[in-house]
């Protein structure tokens, strides 16, 4: 069998056939890894073909440093948490709009947006707080369960946990403060 490295440089002066040979051999277990995050299938797949896609058309700026797979399940993992925030984000947004009487068909768009935003804020959070932010909101991890996994202070993850609030409310601001509120309550 070629080595990793070597089909991955192929890959990445174009060769297709290097492409798919990562393709064949981690697709199915990509797959199942994403569906034991997400639940559903169809999710799941579309998580995994985004994940190949990005592999193909970003193959000359990613940098070789070890596993193609680990690269990749990393890839789907935070795949997945995106796909979770935006589940848990949107579920929410839609209670409060059935409790307030907003037609939401007429909000789903300001929804999309304001999540493209949330989103766009998330990326430029530092790489740690981040982390920190997901594992405090996505996966439900106590500020204690965060600290021992990342051998860290919990007055870290504290300090961390509120720079990410203070970045999201500050871009957000007064103007979708509604959206703001509704997405504090679905991190609760």
């Amino acid at each position: 069998m070629i080595r990793e490295d070597i089909l991955f440089r192929k890959m990445q002066e174009g060769d297709w056939s290097a492409f798919n040979s990562f393709f064949d051999c981690y697709a199915e277990q990509l797959f199942h890894y994403a569906l034991g995050f997400v639940k559903h299938r169809e999710e799941a797949e579309d998580i995994v073909q985004e994940v190949f896609i990005y592999l193909w058309t970003n193959r000359d700026k990613i940098t070789y440093t070890g596993s193609v797979y680990a690269y990749l399940c990393r890839s789907v993992k935070n795949s997945c948490i995106d796909y979770k925030l935006h589940e848990k984000v949107e579920e929410r947004y839609r209670q409060e709009m059935m409790i307030t009487g907003v037609d939401d068909s007429d909000e789903n768009d300001n929804f999309e947006e304001l999540y493209d935003r949330l989103q766009s804020i998330m990326e430029t959070l530092p790489p740690k707080c981040r982390e920190i932010f997901i594992m405090g909101c996505m996966e439900s991890m106590s500020y204690k369960e965060i600290a021992e996994q990342l051998d860290i202070s919990v007055n870290t993850v504290k300090t961390q946990m509120k720079t990410a609030y203070k970045k999201i409310k500050d871009e957000f601001g007064d103007k979708d403060k509604r959206f703001m509120m509704i997405l504090l309550v679905a991190f609760e």
